[in-house]
């Protein structure tokens, strides 16, 4: 069985989940991220969910240096031909784009010269596997996590208002599983 990894990539808040069977459920996955907020570094829910402390860096390369390192260190590690989904670009990204670019161009490269597989997948047609609306929000997102793993992350990261780290463990969730079964459709193809 090859390890599925679904990465919501960012530069803040980067997310992975793994899940090392064919069956994509909650209890079969496990999540590490990245965050600069004391109150979530550790280890949350029965081990299921771990929060690293992001690096500090002195420039723009060493941070995506760090930050795609991490992934391979906590996600890919050694895995003989993992299957790898990756969140695309978001059409209405504001700000640092470039910067995510960079860092994401960063994450593809290491993948591509380790060999390793990876896709990209539309953040609408994840949102549209996850809830049945490809324009959904963050709120929309969690609600169907909630209703389908009846996991409460705010709750258990200690969060009064909805944001990372707890939606991009849910994206991460969802990039895995909507990766895999656009993977499984094809092959039945």
């Amino acid at each position: 069985m090859t390890k599925i990894i679904g990465i919501d990539y960012s530069l803040t808040c980067p997310c992975c989940c793994i899940f090392e069977s064919e069956d994509l459920s909650y209890e079969n996955a496990k999540f590490y991220y990245l965050t600069s907020t004391k109150k979530y570094e550790g280890v949350f829910l029965d081990g299921k969910v771990i929060g690293d402390r992001i690096e500090d860096y002195t420039n723009q390369q060493e941070r995506h240096d760090n930050i795609s390192n991490w992934v391979f260190k906590r996600a890919v590690g050694n895995s003989i031909n993992p299957t790898v989904f990756i969140e695309d670009y978001s059409f209405g990204s504001k700000g640092r784009v470039f910067n995510l670019a960079e860092n994401t161009g960063l994450l593809k490269h290491k993948l591509y010269k380790k060999n390793m597989k990876f896709v990209t997948l539309v953040p609408s047609v994840i949102k549209k596997m996850a809830t049945g609306k490809g324009n959904a929000d963050k709120t929309r997102m969690y609600d169907k996590w909630y209703e389908e793993t009846g996991i409460n992350l705010m709750e258990a990261l200690d969060q009064q208002t909805l944001s990372n780290p707890v939606t991009d463990i849910v994206d991460a969730f969802y990039i895995a599983r909507c990766g895999y079964d656009q993977t499984m459709d094809k092959d039945k193809e």
